[in-house]
């Protein structure tokens, strides 16, 4: 998908990958157009993971997952997700791990606050729980032992990161340490890509055109009296919309559906 001079790197030793990587990520430089001129005319779900894909194995990579965890509301202290709202994996063996993914990965819950990339290793540590021991376990058994986790803060639709994963523990910190704001930026504009063509999950309810309208203008400050007129629609009709979509998000209140609704990506400004 990429120039063969990029994909060239591929193969050479941590400090020649970092260094080619940046050169080749940097603002400004003749190739960094062609990154994400390639990404903006992806417009497909098997597009988004070609290009995904052969991102990573640019910058020296397996491959690379993407997971949207979303916002989290929730009334219990204790409480944590455990699915994601998207997910996009170059590899097919992640299938059967998505449901859960949110807790299997030990990143997860660092990469929901962070602000820049930071490197990973598949090394048990103390402090996990059996399934995340499990899982790094099954990553090297794989072949992958480290990686980096490129966070995308999402401020209306939850957080999202992109998990670059291959074999290279010191590169894999460089590339971190020195590569982070192109990391950031070609990750921002990848999740821009996913929001429109990878679906939500399964377990996301879908709320019809006229339940996502009376949300967001409730989202707004509008009375159901002004929903009412800016939609045509009379005041217990706005009132219906919006119970049938508490109901579907399990909201206990109005406030509380517009907050869901955003929260899960169904609603937009």
């Amino acid at each position: 998908m990429f120039t063969n001079k990029l994909a060239s790197n591929r193969g050479h030793d941590a400090k020649t990958v970092v260094e080619a990587s940046t050169l080749f990520l940097r603002p400004g430089n003749a190739n960094h157009p062609n990154i994400l001129a390639t990404l903006k005319a992806s417009r497909s779900l098997p597009g988004l993971r070609d290009w995904l894909l052969d991102y990573a194995r640019l910058l020296g990579f397996y491959g690379a997952r993407y997971i949207h965890a979303g916002n989290f509301w929730s009334n219990e202290p204790d409480a944590s997700p455990h699915h994601p709202l998207r997910f996009l994996s170059t590899s097919p063996r992640d299938a059967d791990d998505v449901d859960d993914w949110l807790v299997r990965d030990p990143c997860a819950t660092q990469a929901r606050t962070a602000f820049v990339p930071f490197a990973y290793s598949t090394r048990t540590k103390g402090g996990l729980d059996p399934i995340q021991r499990i899982w790094l376990e099954n990553e090297r058994m794989r072949g992958v032992s480290a990686g980096v986790i490129v966070p995308i803060q999402d401020s209306i639709h939850g957080a999202a990161y992109i998990s670059l994963f291959g074999n290279d523990e010191t590169g894999s910190r460089e590339m971190a340490e020195r590569c982070g704001a192109d990391l950031a930026f070609a990750a921002a504009h990848f999740h821009a890509k996913a929001k429109q063509f990878v679906p939500l999950a399964d377990w996301v309810p879908r709320l019809s055109t006229r339940e996502l309208q009376v949300l967001r203008l409730a989202s707004m400050g509008y009375t159901y009296a002004q929903s009412g007129e800016a939609l045509g629609l009379s005041e217990k009709a706005v009132d219906y919309h919006l119970r049938n979509a508490s109901d579907k998000l399990g909201a206990s209140s109005k406030l509380r559906a517009v907050v869901l609704a955003f929260a899960h990506g169904l609603a937009t400004f």
